[in-house]
């Protein structure tokens, strides 16, 4: 979690905060959900939001999620049937 935070402080001292981002901003901006704030970071540890999806990170997946399905695919017999799409 450490780094996820590191990534998004970073991330915003690039952009718009080169002296830090803020410790609370103003609730009309905060409705926006646009503006960081470390406020906003710690609702988010409390919440334990570990992917810190509530500050616009996705979840992290595995580079061997792909692999395992496609090998699970592969281990089904289908006895020389073709599935049909359900649509």
């Amino acid at each position: 979690m450490k780094k996820i935070i590191e990534e998004y402080l970073k991330t915003w001292e690039n952009k718009v905060y080169f002296d830090g981002i803020p410790d609370e901003v103003p609730s009309r901006i905060a409705q926006l959900n646009k503006a960081p704030s470390y406020k906003k970071i710690c609702i988010a540890i409390l919440n334990n939001d570990h992917n810190l999806k509530s500050l616009g990170f996705e979840p992290i997946k595995s580079k061997y999620y792909h692999l395992l399905k496609r090998m699970e695919i592969d281990a089904r017999e289908f006895e020389g049937k073709q599935h049909k799409l359900r649509l």
